[in-house]
């Protein structure tokens, strides 16, 4: 075994200790219920001596949570790359985007949740502790690599008469693959493990903490295995792909019972694979990272005299109202858009996204890196959903409807996609060049 890569990893608890608001549904009111599932952040830390005998370090965090503040994502990076000797560019904090967890940002309209500074607190506390652990347990591994498919997502965007809906769509575009990375110590024990997977985790709106199918997957799967194992869920883009859970033609909201029950039938794909022949074994090669913004146009800015308009309109048209003008530095043209290409191995390279995007940058991504990245969003913060130019001229949710909850001045102009596609193939170029 090559020794040089080494791996550090740990699992916090993360569960609000006291009651409050979750975030991801408009509907959902009041502190939560109860904890149907205690949320954990898993946290991996990759070492490497570089070839001037120096150390070379990458973090990868996975959160049961919605998203990471955005407005808090520069200071963590600079205090982790500080503490930790990592460079910026090679710390990814990731969330599985789970609804069934606290809001965690201020950034966005009251609609979408309110956040506790406590629990901030508590879990920036959580993160800082967890990284020094993951520090105190390094050791070499292989990596291997094995991919399975899923059909618990579908796409949830149906053209119906000229009009977008939220129904599902058996025809639309989904991502089925199951992509399983292996980190094995050099006893062959499982050391850490990631599971990606392109559905949002939107099973059930009940009021009740949970990591939802993600979570329980990872949990199960790390029951199963044992040693200690921590596998980490990577969300995909899965921007307009959700659980299929249909009645009679439309979607409907199941409970804790149903999350639970496609965790575990994720949970039981990723094991049926780890079975068989063709798990793949991973060259091990330096550690690579590198960031790039693209700024995304917006199609229009309202104007002040709109915004004071409707500040008093009820509802998320008037929080969208009243957050840009108490916000007016969020009325520019363009909002950046930042992507992180973290590159662990030969065929293995991490392609982070802060947005909701769309199953289809995720599946141009895998295309253009020829299957060697696994893209995600909910990486780094959150700017909120980040369409395809004919989707943007389609309308619906994710196209239109969305911007005012998160606080953007207006739907994106349809060229986006052609920048984001171009900054996709640079970073490609560049990292497996």
């Amino acid at each position: 075994m090559d020794p040089d890569l080494r791996l550090g990893t740990t699992k916090m608890d993360i569960t609000p200790k006291n009651p409050m608001p979750l975030a991801g549904f408009g509907k959902r009111k009041g502190n939560f219920e109860g904890i149907s599932a205690p949320l954990y952040c898993r946290i991996f830390l990759f070492e490497q001596t570089d070839q001037n005998g120096g150390q070379r370090r990458a973090l990868f965090v996975s959160a049961d949570l919605i998203w990471w503040g955005p407005e808090r994502i520069p200071r963590l990076r600079m205090i982790l790359s500080s503490r930790f000797g990592i460079q910026k560019s090679a710390i990814i904090l990731h969330a599985t985007h789970s609804h069934s967890g606290p809001q965690t940002t201020r950034y966005f309209t009251k609609t979408l949740g309110i956040p506790d500074p406590d629990y901030i607190h508590f879990l920036e506390a959580q993160l800082m502790t967890g990284v020094s652990e993951a520090e105190d347990n390094l050791e070499p591994v292989m990596i291997t690599k094995v991919v399975g498919t899923s059909d618990i997502g579908i796409n949830r965007s149906k053209m119906v008469d000229r009009q977008m809906m939220a129904l599902p769509n058996k025809e639309g575009t989904v991502d089925p693959e199951v992509t399983v990375i292996n980190f094995m110590s050099e006893k062959a024990q499982h050391k850490g493990m990631f599971v990606h997977y392109s559905c949002h985790p939107t099973t059930t709106a009940d009021n009740f903490v949970s990591p939802e199918f993600p979570g329980h997957a990872v949990s199960r799967i790390e029951q199963v295995l044992g040693g200690g194992i921590v596998a980490g869920y990577l969300q995909g883009c899965c921007g307009n792909v959700r659980p299929a859970l249909i009645r009679n033609g439309s979607f409907y909201r199941g409970t804790h019972k149903d999350a639970k029950k496609l965790g575990d039938k994720l949970a039981n794909e990723v094991l049926s694979i780890l079975k068989k022949s063709h798990v793949k074994r991973i060259p091990l090669t330096q550690i690579h990272s590198q960031s790039v913004e693209v700024d995304l146009l917006f199609k229009r800015l309202p104007s002040l005299e709109e915004l004071k308009k409707s500040r008093d309109e009820d509802g998320v048209l008037g929080e969208w109202s009243e957050l840009l003008l108490q916000n007016p530095e969020r009325l520019e043209q363009t909002i950046p858009l930042s992507i992180t290409c973290l590159k662990l191995a030969d065929d293995l390279s991490l392609l982070a996204m802060n947005g909701e995007m769309v199953v289809e940058y995720g599946l141009y991504a895998k295309k253009m890196f020829n299957g060697q990245a696994l893209p995600m969003g909910y990486s780094n913060g959150m700017i909120g959903y980040v369409p395809t130019a004919k989707q943007l001229s389609e309308g619906g949710y994710e196209a239109k409807e969305s911007t005012v909850y998160f606080g953007l001045p207006s739907d994106f102009s349809p060229e986006v996609e052609g920048d984001i596609k171009k900054a996709i193939n640079q970073l490609k170029e560049s990292i497996l060049s």
